[in-house]
């Protein structure tokens, strides 16, 4: 028994030898090509946001597409889950369905409609969100609504069509990152106009106008919270260095500070520590916003009276989140 276990693990080291060997005797291009892929498939084991599609009415033929389609999700920033609505759905389903993030009509069935009208009984106002349809034929793509996914489906234009509208009416847009160097399209500018923020922010920005101080050596950084802040409505102070920072800071009252932590001149947390001796805005909450990740970091924000400390890059949806939560807090002052 031992020497077979032995002869066993004599076999597997063998073969594990044999592998790497293999690997490292691989021309420089494969090797590349399996690192790369290897990273990927780890990239992939981490999912995205789940969104879950109700579609009444849609043929076997369609469902089975969709159900194909929303497989290959699994590991996309945004997954997709299929719920079938029918004509003979029970109350349960249909209640179940109205929690579904995104809501799909095949508008060429005429059952589809009546089942639609038993839906959309159960909906409440506050819940009612655009709905997409599906099953009308795109003779012309220039005329196409972004309500609409053209029949046949297309799975590309699909998930286009799906992913469009998880940015513009769920407002979930992870790829667009504060803090990255990579420089705003002019798709990732109109998409985050048309995402806007919360209704009470936009009123409160055109009675109150928001105020917010930006300090960022970094050109890129400043163009991205100007994208950001130009959707909320609200007036943008942008400054390179500490100094500046400073100085603004005895000028205007602010609602919101962003601070970098390396910049020319003063520092963000000398820069801090002075707003909170400052008389305009010692109660203004102050964010971090820097590259610098380490606990020593984070806890010299804090002893400097930093309110919240971000790592950069930080993606839109955590962003809008920690943002909005300070201006309405300020906004409540």
């Amino acid at each position: 028994m031992l020497r077979r276990n032995a002869h066993l693990k004599l076999l597997i080291t063998s073969a594990v030898k044999t592998a790497l060997a293999h690997f490292y005797f691989l021309p420089l291009r494969s090797r590349k090509d399996y690192q790369q892929m290897t990273a990927q498939a780890s990239v992939m084991k981490s999912p995205g946001r789940i969104f879950s599609v109700a579609v009444v009415g849609a043929s076997e033929r369609d469902i089975e597409i969709l159900e194909r389609v929303f497989g290959i999700t699994r590991y996309r920033q945004r997954c997709y889950k299929l719920v079938v609505i029918n004509d003979v759905s029970s109350t349960s389903e249909l209640t179940r369905a109205v929690d579904a993030d995104i809501h799909v009509l095949n508008v060429t069935n005429p059952k589809a409609i009546v089942c639609w009208q038993r839906f959309a009984a159960t909906v409440s106002r506050e819940k009612r969100k655009p709905v997409l349809r599906l099953g009308q034929k795109a003779t012309d793509e220039s005329n196409v609504s972004e309500f609409v996914i053209p029949w046949p489906i297309n799975p590309a234009k699909l998930l286009q069509t799906l992913d469009n509208f998880t940015i513009r009416h769920l407002h979930y847009y992870p790829e667009f990152e504060i803090g990255s160097e990579v420089e705003p399209s002019s798709a990732v500018v109109h998409n985050i106009k048309a995402i806007g923020t919360t209704t009470q922010i936009k009123q409160e920005a055109r009675q109150k106008a928001i105020r917010v101080l930006v300090a960022d050596d970094s050109l890129a950084v400043r163009r991205q919270l100007t994208i950001e802040f130009d959707s909320m409505d609200a007036h943008l102070d942008s400054v390179a260095d500490g100094d500046a920072a400073v100085k603004a800071t005895e000028q205007e009252k602010y609602d919101v500070i962003f601070l970098d932590v390396v910049m020319p001149g003063l520092d963000g947390y000398s820069v801090c520590k002075n707003i909170r001796r400052s008389a305009l805005n010692k109660t203004t909450p102050v964010i971090m916003l820097t590259s610098r990740s380490s606990k020593f970091d984070k806890l010299k924000g804090i002893l400097a009276g930093c309110d919240t400390y971000l790592t950069k890059p930080i993606n839109h949806n955590e962003f809008k989140e920690i943002t909005q939560k300070h201006l309405v807090k300020s906004m409540e002052k």
